[in-house]
């Protein structure tokens, strides 16, 4: 009768098996949101706009139509994004604004919660933010994916 001889694993080939894991499993570029819409200052001062997409699928549910960038009789600066749904059923996604000064600083880190954002289909909503203070010069309006719930009725 033959002995089973056990083999060691080779780090390397290890290693290929946690990294080939995490790529199968969606690990490697985390999808915490799906699009980001912001303004930073440029090298002259002006606000430059700018959309990063995360999740391609919320890209392809949600489309921004406009944005405006004003600010309110105290002089905080105020947010309007005008979204549009793409599809012709209800999409539940939430969204958040973030506020930054000049310096690119986070203005009350722990102020705006994420909301909750229900689309119908083929609607257009406008989201509207208004800083928190006057320090804030700059935004970034996340969105992401919701949690679908089901309500159950006894």
């Amino acid at each position: 009768m033959k002995k089973r001889q056990h083999r060691a694993w080779r780090p390397w080939a290890v290693a290929a098996a946690v990294v080939l894991g995490m790529v199968a499993t969606g690990c490697v570029k985390p999808r915490t949101s799906g699009m980001t819409l912001g303004t930073a200052s440029g090298e002259d001062g002006s606000l430059q706009a700018h959309l990063d997409v995360d999740n391609p699928r919320v890209a392809r549910m949600l489309v921004v139509e406009d944005v405006h960038v004003g600010q309110t009789r105290n002089g905080l600066l105020r947010v309007r994004v005008r979204l549009a749904s793409r599809l012709s059923r209800t999409y539940t996604a939430q969204s958040r604004f973030t506020w930054f000064d000049e310096e690119g600083l986070e203005v009350e880190p722990d102020g705006d919660a994420w909301r909750s954002l229900v689309m119908q289909g083929k609607e257009t909503r406008t989201i509207e933010g208004v800083a928190p203070n006057a320090r804030a010069a700059s935004f970034r309006l996340q969105i992401r994916e919701g949690e679908r719930t089901r309500w159950i009725v006894r």
